[in-house]
């Protein structure tokens, strides 16, 4: 296998940065008081599994995720987490599939599908996707001067790129 390129290597650094800051932003909407949201054994199985694959036991974490998804097809959020996980394992194909389900399962409930989905055209090389979605995603991050800065940065970068060739 070849080594990476300039454009994964932009799209690994972009990367790990907006993925801070996107863990750093308020998930609740302004104007609205947060709500304790009603765990169901579905959404607990769901949180077990997630538990599972960060903890001690990934291969049985991944494979109640599965499982999920096999029993729930049009479980958005079982494809989002199989999505990170094969990102985290360098399954890039299968990431590409798990976001491109989840767009288009419930695109409003997971807004950062965009951002993934551009992180991982990029990485795969497929410029034109990769601006394509991370510019669908920075019109839904606009009132967050980080995350759009970040990801005006990484958009620059892949256009120059993409300029260059």
């Amino acid at each position: 296998m070849m080594g990476f390129g300039k454009p994964q290597m932009l799209a690994l650094a972009g990367a790990a940065a907006v993925v801070v800051l996107l863990f750093m932003v308020p998930r609740t909407p302004s104007g609205k008081q947060s709500e304790t949201p009603e765990v169901t054994p579905a959404k607990a199985r769901m949180l077990e599994a997630v538990t599972l694959v960060n903890g001690s036991e990934p291969m049985r974490g991944i494979q109640m995720l599965r499982k999920i998804v096999e029993e729930e097809p049009e479980n958005a959020e079982a494809h989002w987490h199989l999505g990170l996980f094969s990102v985290q394992s360098g399954q890039l194909d299968k990431a590409l599939e798990r976001f491109k389900k989840v767009k288009e399962l419930d695109a409003e409930g997971f807004p950062d599908v965009w951002y993934y989905l551009g992180r991982t055209y990029a990485t795969m090389d497929s410029i034109d996707q990769a601006i394509s979605c991370l510019t669908r995603y920075r019109t839904l991050v606009v009132e967050d001067t980080a995350i759009t800065r970040q990801v005006d940065g990484f958009l620059k970068e892949l256009e120059s790129h993409e300029h260059e060739h």
